[in-house]
């Protein structure tokens, strides 16, 4: 990310913040975790909302970039100092996996089953 990307992202965060605080119903509903409303209470709400699509938005999409840009620097890193075979193939696996991972737990803000 240049300099002056990070800059008007930097900038944003606390209109974007701002403004996704504002989609709550109540204000005591703003978990602050990730800028969304509190969880759903039942487990059906919860399940509902796991699956529900959640769109990138002014808030969450410079947290996808800094988790996208950190695995995909870790891949290179792999790469670069692991010859290729089926350990390395796994590796890269779990960091694709632990990044889909990160990003969901960014767009649902936490919310959890558990």
């Amino acid at each position: 990310m240049d300099p002056r990307e990070f800059e008007l992202l930097q900038r944003n965060k606390e209109r974007a913040e701002a403004a996704y605080v504002n989609e709550c119903a109540r204000p005591e509903q703003y978990s602050g975790i990730g800028g969304g409303c509190a969880a759903p209470r039942s487990e059906a709400d919860i399940v509902a909302e796991l699956f529900r699509y959640h769109a990138p938005n002014d808030f969450t999409i410079p947290k996808f970039a800094a988790i996208n840009q950190a695995a995909k620097n870790f891949a290179e890193v792999i790469l670069a100092n692991c010859p290729p075979g089926s350990d390395r193939s796994s590796a890269i696996g779990a960091v694709r996996m632990t990044r889909m991972l990160a990003n969901a737990a960014i767009a649902l803000g936490g919310l959890s089953l558990y």
